[in-house]
């Protein structure tokens, strides 16, 4: 305000001085002319006050004009200043309601961001998943045809037939009179005492002959103390050799723990091929013996365990498992069998099982392998291997 004060100021003296010069100076003239230079300078004095004033008037607005931007000009910088700068909220000189209307309209002008709508992102998300559900789709057909690959080149395609058993070495019997008096105390119609048929139970120990272990057989099998029983299938498992197999594999479906736990390190610690002890079981060709034999494999939960290892790489392995199937087969104890090609979760499992069925050719498989194939529906691979056996098995019925 002092600076537009001060310009106004200079402005109207200027126009005062020039006015007071041509004043004197026309008075001058007047003296020297009289009363006829008097009217014309009175005339010229008029009209230079009259332009004096407008062009004071002219350069006023003009600087009150320029003064304006100025003055808002600092005024914005100051407040700004104040705010920004100073840390100062004096709300002096502020016209509030005219500063939150011009913000509304702001607000109302600033175009709002475009953002996907919620149908836009739920159709992406529903796109994702089912890319990775396509995606998984196909890693889970592509795993399903590397394990039928590898099935195609597992050992149990190899078998063809089940071969002879090795014959091994039978143990001698022995005239021992120390160990004749012991198979004779550990007869329990003999001796009722228990700590008797313990103490022959340790005396037959010392003896690795073959009445020997047809005694502790007996022990193993029908002793009525669990103990007693306990102790001969170990006794048995230590002579480890081929004639033991059987007496340990019965022993296995007994219905104390401890008899069977004894039983189960027995078997799988002898150290010559269960496979061939499977095969003469089946070559005895003794339905009974068979039979039984069958029927304590699968209350021992060695048949369920059987199953995988018909699939295992080592063909070793593997065919051990076929030489046990093939007894469950030979022996008419086949309910495992067809539980597993029923409910077994690894498809290979039920390839190999139906390989064993089409290998041995059994007539009495033939309605039961029917009536599962028709009973439900199977995949296309396992629906054509059953129907190829199914075949095989009505060509020797006929």
């Amino acid at each position: 305000m002092r600076r537009y004060y001060s310009q106004f100021v200079r402005i109207a003296s200027s126009v005062s001085l020039s006015v007071l010069l041509a004043n004197v100076a026309f008075s001058q003239s007047g003296a020297r002319s009289g009363d006829e230079g008097m009217g014309i300078g009175f005339y010229f004095f008029c009209v230079v006050v009259a332009a004096g004033i407008i062009g004071g008037l002219y350069f006023w607005r003009k600087k009150k004009a320029s003064f304006a931007v100025v003055s808002q000009a600092d005024y914005n910088y100051q407040m700004s200043y104040n705010h920004g700068v100073g840390g100062s909220y004096d709300m002096d000189g502020v016209d509030a309601e005219r500063d939150l209307e011009w913000l509304r309209k702001a607000k109302k002008a600033t175009r709002k961001r475009e953002t996907p709508s919620q149908g836009q992102a739920q159709s992406r998300l529903e796109s994702t998943s089912t890319a990775a559900s396509d995606a998984g789709i196909d890693t889970k057909a592509f795993q399903e045809k590397m394990r039928k690959l590898q099935y195609a080149q597992l050992p149990i395609n190899s078998f063809s037939q089940l071969a002879k058993a090795k014959t091994y070495s039978p143990l001698e019997n022995s005239d021992d009179p120390s160990l004749l008096s012991a198979i004779e105390q550990a007869n329990e119609e003999y001796e009722e005492d228990e700590s008797v048929r313990d103490l022959a139970v340790r005396i037959l120990t010392a003896f690795r002959n073959r009445n020997s272990v047809e005694a502790l057989s007996q022990i193993a099998l029908y002793d009525l103390s669990s103990n007693l029983r306990s102790k001969a299938v170990t006794v048995l498992a230590d002579f480890d050799h081929e004639s033991v197999f059987e007496a340990l594999l019965l022993a296995c479906a007994d219905p104390t723990r401890e008899v069977r736990a004894a039983a189960a390190r027995g078997l799988f610690r002898l150290s010559f091929d269960r496979a061939h002890a499977w095969k003469r079981i089946i070559e005895a060709n003794d339905d009974f013996r068979m039979s039984h034999a069958a029927r304590a494999a699968v209350e021992s939960g060695i048949v369920a365990k059987s199953f995988d290892r018909l699939i295992h790489e080592d063909l070793k392995i593997a065919y051990e498992a076929f030489s046990l199937v093939s007894l469950l087969i030979k022996a008419g104890e086949t309910d495992t069998v067809f539980e597993a090609l029923r409910d077994h979760k690894d498809d290979r499992v039920k390839y190999a099982l139906l390989h064993v069925l089409k290998v041995h050719r059994d007539p009495r498989t033939l309605s039961r392998l029917n009536d599962l194939r028709l009973g439900r529906s199977w995949p296309t691979d396992l629906s054509d291997r059953m129907r190829d056996t199914v075949k095989s098995l009505e060509q020797v019925a006929a």
